[in-house]
């Protein structure tokens, strides 16, 4: 980001929660959106939260602008109105856009020299972000802050973050992308060094033609034991049509398949030694 132009944009996070500054450290610390997110025209970014069926958690884009809310109102009005009058046979092309933009921009100006408003506070401007859509279309999003926060069995707040909800996406370690779901990524191996830790990094992408794998080495790939020995207990769909019934009782009895599944494994453990 160092080498793009244009200003440099901060985004401060705002935290609360509980009075135990300790506790509330280490609970933000666990969030995906940063303390200090720090942005420019270009950078590429990744959506970290559920906006809508589009713009999901991993959706990745590029920052086009930085703009308040009124004048990307203005900026999705005139540009969507402007090319649907001006499109022409078989769909807009890059001339017609170009055109319309050069509209837009008139039409801000002469809004400006008969007495609009002035402009809000840089501190108000936000990061218009240009994200692209599995179909291979594009979608505008004007990213405000969002809220993350943890709460105790009791429902009250232990940790609150209130932050644009962007991180910087040309790398992303294997831990901090559990949970992404990305339609284009390319992931590096040489440095896995844990079990599942392949596993985790490889079913982010959600398919193979958008999967690019890079210094692959099987050894890398590792299960732990304990999952394999959990696996190897639990029951075939033919073992669980099969029944051993009694001729003599005239009663049916079936393996303790819900033992097996519990016996010396809980849930959180195996879910972290799946990755």
């Amino acid at each position: 980001m160092q080498n793009l132009s244009g200003q440099l944009m901060t985004y401060n996070a705002v935290d609360s929660g509980t009075t135990d500054l300790n506790v509330r450290s280490k609970v933000l610390a666990n969030f995906m959106a940063p303390e200090v997110l720090q942005l420019k025209k270009g950078a590429q970014v990744m959506l970290i939260k559920n906006i809508d069926s589009q713009l999901v958690n991993g959706s990745l884009g590029k920052v086009h602008s930085f703009m308040d809310e009124n004048t990307f109102g203005v900026y999705k009005v005139d540009e969507e109105s402007f090319l649907r009058a001006h499109e022409p046979e078989g769909g807009s092309d890059e001339d017609e856009k170009a055109t319309a933009r050069k509209y837009i921009n008139a039409m801000r100006l002469k809004n400006s020299s008969e007495g609009a408003a002035a402009p809000p506070s840089p501190l108000r401007y936000w990061p218009m972000v240009r994200f692209a859509l599995p179909d291979g279309t594009s979608r505008d999003m004007l990213c405000q802050p969002e809220e993350w926060k943890t709460e105790n069995q009791q429902g009250e707040v232990i940790a609150k973050r209130v932050q644009v909800p962007l991180i910087l996406a040309w790398a992303l370690s294997i831990h901090k992308a559990q949970g992404q779901t990305l339609s284009r990524v390319k992931v590096d191996l040489g440095k896995v060094f844990e079990k599942g830790q392949a596993y985790v990094a490889l079913s982010r992408a959600t398919s193979q033609a958008g999967l690019q794998v890079l210094r692959f080495d099987h050894r890398k790939v590792m299960v732990h034991p304990r999952v394999t020995q959990f696996y190897s207990k639990l029951a075939s769909v033919e073992s669980l049509a099969k029944t051993t019934v009694s001729k003599t009782a005239g009663t049916t009895t079936e393996p303790d398949y819900e033992q097996q599944y519990l016996d010396g494994i809980d849930d959180e453990e195996l879910a972290y030694m799946c990755g």
